[in-house]
């Protein structure tokens, strides 16, 4: 066999430089990160965890905003063009955006956590409050939160094969920490176990159910109390003994407050939206257990 000739100088340098591009592109595709976006911010400290340097993340709604009150705006839409996938959190304001994203070129897909079991609202009435009313917050629950996070492991798995066993090795971790976070609070909380709080933004029923507690919420599907609502919570925040009332910064605080300054209590900020997943539930926690060791059983 003849042996092959070699390329001239010029030639070779050529080919090289057409070629390089294309395995720069491909090697920077290789290792460029899936761009995931969710709904609120407990959501991005869980995908974090779960997806690590092969993922960027981005929540619809940042920090300050209510989900009560969210818009996209249409650089958010721009960007959800880009992502590889959404996970919903199945709040309300995700009806309106799921729609959108159905219309969306390049065929989002979403996946939403696992069935969680609605906690229905407890009014001052001692009614219960069920179907619109239903509690979405259920990452207040660590183990709904670990089930949440498996299923992020599962559709990052499905969508980086490459990454799978990291996905899923992560997931199994996460789950164990959010065992040893619920028996941390369980601890945190025996002993307040079966007593009530009051709260204006009926957002922990989640909580409560995991914890042996019971919220009292002051906002009745999403509507300011009225004035007999706002007289009757009054009278029995005073016959309870109550101390504080849980508030969201997200929310007004005008209605709490004139129920405030007719009771004594002490609003009491807590943020069920807040990043710092592990963190802020301690502190939800703690701050709750001070509260109500300071009133009358």
């Amino acid at each position: 066999m003849a042996p092959m000739k070699k390329l001239p100088p010029i030639l070779a340098v050529l080919l090289t430089a057409l070629l390089l591009p294309t395995f720069a592109g491909s090697a920077w595709a290789a290792k460029a990160p899936l761009r995931v976006t969710v709904s609120i911010l407990p959501q991005v400290w869980f995908a974090e965890r779960i997806g690590g340097d092969q993922i960027q993340v981005r929540a619809m709604v940042g920090p300050g905003h209510s989900p009560a009150t969210f818009e996209p705006t249409s650089r958010q839409m721009a960007d959800l063009e880009q992502s590889s996938v959404f996970f919903s959190a199945g709040v309300p304001f995700e009806n309106g955006l799921l729609r959108r994203i159905a219309g969306l070129k390049n065929a989002l897909p979403i996946h939403g956590p696992r069935s969680q079991g609605g906690h229905a609202h407890h009014n001052h009435d001692g009614r219960d409050h069920h179907h619109g009313d239903l509690d979405p917050h259920f990452w207040l629950d660590p183990m709904q939160a670990a089930a949440m996070a498996d299923t992020m492991a599962h559709v990052l798995a499905e969508l980086d094969p490459t990454h799978a066993t990291d996905y899923r090795q992560r997931a199994d971790k996460l789950r164990q920490e959010m065992i040893a976070l619920r028996r941390e609070i369980e601890g945190i909380l025996e002993p307040v176990r079966g007593r009530s709080f009051f709260v204006y933004h009926p957002a922990y029923g989640h909580f409560a159910a995991a914890f042996g507690l019971r919220q009292e919420a002051i906002e009745v599907g999403g509507r300011e109390p009225g004035p007999r609502q706002l007289a009757q919570t009054i009278e029995r925040i005073k016959e309870q003994g109550a101390r504080v009332i849980v508030v969201q910064p997200q929310f007004s605080r005008k209605s709490a407050e004139s129920i405030s300054r007719a009771t004594g209590a002490v609003l009491l900020p807590l943020d069920p939206l807040a990043t710092a997943y592990t963190e802020n539930l301690r502190h939800i926690a703690t701050e709750l257990a001070t509260a109500l060791q300071g009133e009358k059983p």
